[in-house]
């Protein structure tokens, strides 16, 4: 997973940043945004954000998204009538 790190003096400026990049990406459909960490900054009154992000790879064949697969087996026979209830 890479990740991308932003950092500023003004830890507002680098927030409404870090907002606005997370948005940017989370609207793609080629990465996915992980972790999302805020970390103070050792001197002075800034922050650094620190974002988490995977790179999603393309399949080899497309998949339809929600089917549905039916397996019938062919050393049963169907099921008819009502089944024996359970004994006591």
């Amino acid at each position: 997973m890479s990740q991308i790190r932003l950092m500023d003096s003004d830890a507002g400026k680098a927030q409404r940043t870090a907002d606005a990049v997370q948005r940017a990406l989370e609207a793609s459909k080629e990465v996915v945004v992980g972790n999302v960490s805020v970390v103070p900054n050792r001197r002075g009154l800034g922050v650094r954000v620190y974002m988490e992000v995977l790179l999603l790879e393309p399949r080899a064949t497309p998949v339809e998204e929600d089917q549905e697969v039916t397996v019938e087996r062919a050393d049963r026979s169907p099921r008819t009538g009502q089944s024996k209830a359970l004994p006591r």
